[in-house]
């Protein structure tokens, strides 16, 4: 993900340009970036891992597998 702005802490400066001229030429510049909303499981896929548990599957398994879900739909 790429930054949004960039902010210098030394004088409290943020810019969209990371060579601002306002940012302190010795200063630490920092990225900014969005807060992305988190997308969670649907009811039928926690049903989906739920019935996973109860066809031999180990738990394990099953949170692994959700894991790589929740993973695959929020990058």
């Amino acid at each position: 993900m790429k930054p949004i702005a960039w902010y210098d802490p030394t004088n409290d400066v943020v810019s969209t340009d990371k060579d601002s001229p306002l940012f302190t030429p010795l200063g630490q510049v920092l990225p900014l970036y969005t807060q992305r909303t988190w997308v969670g499981l649907t009811n039928d896929e926690v049903n989906n891992f739920a019935a996973g548990c109860h066809l031999g599957n180990s738990v394990q398994g099953v949170i692994y597998k959700a894991e790589a879900k929740l993973k695959e739909k929020n990058t």
